[in-house]
């Protein structure tokens, strides 16, 4: 039975409602800040003798000085210090206050920074006290938290995304699938107000973040990602205006050139530039290329059935013609977008596809929408243009697959706002087998952030572990002949009972895979130094039940021996893939293989392009994995 054509529309936008739920404030879940604390002194829960010296703040990520502050109080309240801290000259990730003599009791501290990463906000706080505190304070690793979803910052990358990508995909699809002359008029009117919108929701989005971040309008021009959103918008500009001044002979290759260098400006703003390395930059920037080009062709289709004369003039090709040379742009576009996806993925996360977290459910959302794309593409593949009546032919399944770009777009506009994991991991370290060669089974070791510098230690055990009476971590300095002991102790515990006037309540929660975290904080490792640890675990009266021994080395860089080293990676995995299938790719294109259901010059196109961009990423990769 046909199902009426309002019925079919009713349920498209239900889809579509359903998944912009995300986008909605308040719809969706806590979401983990980008720039999160990972260590700090003095440490969170310490009480110290003295009034400190010195307040640090070690983030994940590198900060903006101009929105990146502390607040310090007294448990009552009190001001001590407002809006306070400087960027270390020396280390772009830490804050640094020089605060005035602390008198004894409980202090709050609360902070506030702003990534120059990725240009998210984020905020928290931490508890120390100072001389005489009664019982004990609550632990954690001060990762923040926000409540609600960034809905302004998810709609402006969308918009950004639709814009930037169809300028790409569009031109792309007009050169080399219909090669019929110089682009028509009205469509580069179409790319040019694309760009246009992409431009007003950068700008927008950029003064939302600002206000965010407590710096108004100079956050244009005083942050990094700021400048980088604020040359985004320009260059969207500039294209939009030369498509509608500039000669028809212009309009490609200045809607290819705007729509790829937007892209660029788009990934080096955002959780790509956080990764050490260019690889992961390379691979965005090929990632959403790669999708531009595939959704924009099939945006091409779509305006090749409804307004053929928008985008092929007075002469478009029939759909037998037009199909079988997209199909082989959109084969190698895929299975670019497909590595390089999981790449991303895998950097960012340290898992293809995680599980588990905010981050993790929205990806495997998009991945699910990505399916049905290419299930409902591989119909328009085998069908070549004949325009075959499967799901009701051609032109409603082109619709579908429209739709289904636009909702895949949707999900990697909420991506790009939420943080890829949900507490900033650290840098493993190899555990040392025994005299009769064993190691405390389930114990592991992370240094975080394992740069030279303030640290935190953690310990990860099994959950049965939380009744055990105490465990202390030693430490020796190899080159200086020192040691010392200090305890570790569960996050989120408070010993003893609460403190009167605190306004949050803390508990352990175990980690996803049944584990605890045993932190020790403000430890500071600096470059060129070696080091022994050993976790003990012991009774109360002191006697030892079990010692597990890690040992470690840094430089000016961070860890340089002793973290943990997998023989084989999902990196080295994926960027031998690329390499590979780029090589092979190649040899096809010269050798004049032909794609199935494809027309020759564009499967030579296809081959030849594709194979070349995937064996420069795939070497990039691998030299990344390899050298570091």
């Amino acid at each position: 039975m046909r199902v009426p054509r309002r019925w079919r529309l009713a349920g498209v936008t239900a889809v579509l409602a359903l998944l912009a739920i995300p986008a909605v404030p308040g719809a969706g879940t806590r979401v983990l800040a980008h720039a999160q604390l990972v260590a700090s002194s003095p440490a969170s829960g310490a009480v110290l003798a003295e009034s400190p010296d010195e307040l640090r703040l070690v983030f994940s990520e590198p900060i903006e000085g101009e929105a990146t502050s502390l607040d310090l109080a007294g448990l009552d309240g009190t001001p001590v210090l407002e809006r306070a801290g400087t960027v270390d000259p020396e280390d772009p990730y830490a804050l640094v206050v020089t605060p005035p003599d602390l008198a004894d009791g409980i202090y709050t501290l609360t902070w506030r920074s702003l990534s120059a990463a990725d240009g998210h906000v984020a905020d928290g706080f931490l508890y120390f006290g100072v001389g005489n505190v009664q019982g004990s304070l609550p632990v954690s690793s001060g990762h923040a938290v926000h409540d609600e979803t960034d809905f302004i910052g998810v709609i402006g990358r969308w918009l950004s995304y639709v814009g930037l990508l169809a300028a790409l995909g569009l031109a792309t699809f007009q050169w080399l699938v219909l090669r019929e002359g110089p682009m028509p008029r009205r469509l580069a009117q179409l790319l040019a107000a694309g760009l246009a919108i992409a431009t007003v929701a950068t700008l927008v989005t950029a003064l939302a973040a600002g206000i965010e971040a407590g710096t108004g309008a100079a956050y244009l021009f005083e942050s990094r990602t700021g400048l980088l959103q604020v040359a985004r918008a320009g260059v969207a500009a500039l294209g939009a205006v030369l498509l509608l001044i500039g000669p028809g002979r212009w309009a490609r290759p200045v809607a290819i050139t705007a729509g790829l260098a937007g892209i660029v400006l788009l990934i080096v703003a955002g959780h790509a530039s956080a990764v050490e390395g260019q690889a992961a930059i390379v691979a965005g920037v090929v990632h959403v290329a790669s999708v531009g080009i595939w959704l924009g062709g099939v945006a091409g289709l779509l305006l090749l059935l409804v307004r053929p004369a928008w985008i092929a003039g007075s002469a478009p090709p029939p759909m037998r013609t037009a199909v079988p040379r997209f199909s082989a742009l959109a084969l190698a576009s895929i299975g670019l977008v497909i590595a390089t996806g999981a790449y991303s993925a895998w950097v960012e996360t340290g898992s293809i596809l995680p599980i588990g977290t905010e981050y993790g459910r929205t990806l495997i959302l998009k991945s699910a929408l990505v399916l049905g794309a290419l299930a409902v593409g591989g119909l328009n593949y085998f069908d070549g243009g004949r325009m075959k009546s499967w799901l009701e032919g051609f032109p409603t399944r082109i619709k579908v697959e429209v739709l289904l770009g636009a909702a895949i777009l949707v999900m990697s506009a909420v991506l790009a706002t939420t943080p890829p994991v949900d507490q900033a991991s650290g840098v493993a370290i190899e555990p040392l087998p025994d005299a009769f060669g064993e190691v405390a089974p389930g114990m592991t070791m992370e240094v975080i952030p394992g740069r030279p510098g303030v640290n935190r230690i953690v310990v990860r055990t099994p959950e049965a572990m939380v009744a055990i009476d105490q465990m202390e971590l030693g430490l020796e300095d190899l080159d200086q002949g020192s040691s010392t002991s200090v305890p570790l102790v569960l996050e989120g515990m408070a010993g003893g009972e609460s403190m009167p006037g605190m306004e949050h309540t803390t508990h352990v929660t175990p980690n996803p895979d049944g584990t605890i975290d045993w932190t020790a904080g403000a430890i500071a490792l600096p470059a060129d130094s070696n080091w022994d640890a050993s976790v003990q675990i012991l009774t109360n009266d002191g006697t030892e039940l079990q010692r597990q021994r890690f040992s470690f080395a840094l430089d000016d860089a961070g860890i340089s021996e002793g973290q943990v080293e997998p023989l084989l990676t999902w990196g080295l995995v994926i960027g031998l893939a690329l390499f590979v299938g780029g090589a092979v790719g190649l040899g096809l294109g010269l050798g004049g293989f032909i794609l199935p259901r494809c027309e020759n010059l564009a499967s030579r196109v296809a081959l030849i392009g594709g194979g070349t961009v995937a064996i420069g990423l795939g070497l990039l990769i691998g030299l990344r994995q390899f050298v570091g």
